[in-house]
């Protein structure tokens, strides 16, 4: 079954798409643009497995490193590796293969990514979706659960009004 749904966040909050997504057990990437920003989440049978941004804010080693996963100098070490291979390998195998980072902190990273490219995007009163049932075969699969994820958005945005 193909899903096609598209519209502007000021008249569809992205919660009500999320919501709608999982209900309907869709598989398929939900494009989010903003500005010159664009943001994407993946959703398999309905539920959020990860997300990406152009965001240089959302980078998986700004993230490290406002965590205190990882050091500054590390991540720089490490985006001069990436370099080096033109991008043949993630920055998160070149981190934990120089052993600049555990898995388990690597593993943590990814999701504190996805949590806060989602956070980010439910506070956006401005912008398009567009969701697409095509989902990209070489992208981590991570595992979040909806309701608690939406739960845990709303705690944040109380600690931070």
């Amino acid at each position: 079954m193909s899903i096609t749904l598209s519209g502007k966040i000021s008249f569809t909050p992205l919660v009500d798409v999320l919501e709608q997504l999982r209900q309907k057990k869709a598989t398929g990437t939900l494009t989010v643009n903003s500005g010159d920003v664009k943001k994407c989440i993946f959703i398999k049978l309905g539920q959020i497995v990860f997300a990406t941004s152009t965001s240089s804010h959302d980078r998986l080693g700004e993230i490290l490193v406002k965590t205190g996963k990882l050091t500054r100098e590390n991540l720089e070490y490490a985006t001069q590796l990436y370099k080096k291979n033109a991008g043949l390998k993630k920055l998160g195998a070149i981190l934990v293969e120089n052993r600049l980072l555990a898995s388990k902190d690597l593993f943590g990273g990814l999701k504190a990514q996805v949590k806060d490219i989602i956070f980010s995007l439910v506070l956006l009163d401005k912008g398009d979706f567009q969701f697409e049932d095509t989902f990209p075969s070489d992208i981590i699969q991570l595992q979040f659960n909806f309701q608690d994820l939406i739960a845990e958005i709303i705690q944040r945005i109380k600690q931070e009004a």
